[in-house]
């Protein structure tokens, strides 16, 4: 059973770590697999995984919850968010999606056989691997910024996602929910010559 502490989540069982691991799930660490809450929601939903916090079993709906100062922040944020689209000097200003938007769109990539992996902090960048391969055994296929569907972009910040995609030699993917459906779409720019 993995424990969720000082706003992490880990597995200590070694062979539950290995499994998870094979899994492509986690990051190993010195006191064992450390999961991203994404993760282990997506095994708690599918009772594979149970998570506790102190005494208490943790469900799907405590996870997306997540802790007391990030529902706060939340709340906050979306106070803050401007209710209608306004021109802005930083067009891309609009807060993250929450965690119910980010575990659906988790969801909808992990359940088609893809291995995905976090950047930390914001923007919001995931890498995803080609079906069936493993985070260990080849490079990931695409980089999905995720974001809100209020999202408004200008040219400039789209090249500057462009650029980091290219840098890492990945494709550029943008995903988000809107009705709630899980919207994922491919961004390519062919070589231009000259």
């Amino acid at each position: 059973m993995a424990e969720f502490e000082k706003g992490r989540i880990i597995e200590r069982d070694a062979a539950v770590g290995a499994k998870l691991l094979s899994m492509g799930m986690g990051k190993k660490g010195e006191e064992g697999v450390g999961l991203e809450w994404l993760e282990a929601a997506f095994l708690v939903e599918r009772k594979l995984l149970q998570v506790k916090e102190g005494q208490k079993v943790l469900t799907l709906d405590d996870l997306l919850a997540g802790p007391e100062k990030e529902k706060k922040k939340e709340k906050i944020e979306k106070e803050k968010a401007p209710k209608t689209r306004t021109k802005s000097k930083n067009a891309d200003s609009l807060s993250a999606p929450s965690r119910a938007e980010q575990y659906r769109i988790y969801r909808a990539i992990r359940g088609g056989g893809r291995v995905v992996r976090f950047t930390s902090g914001s923007p919001l960048y995931w890498r995803v691997y080609e079906r069936g391969v493993g985070r260990e055994q080849e490079r990931p296929q695409m980089l999905y910024y995720i974001v809100t569907p209020e999202w408004s972009v200008s040219l400039s910040s789209l090249e500057q996602q462009m650029q980091l995609a290219r840098l890492l030699r990945l494709d550029l993917g943008l995903a988000f929910v809107r009705d709630g459906r899980t919207q994922m779409m491919r961004i390519s720019r062919p070589p231009v010559e000259g």
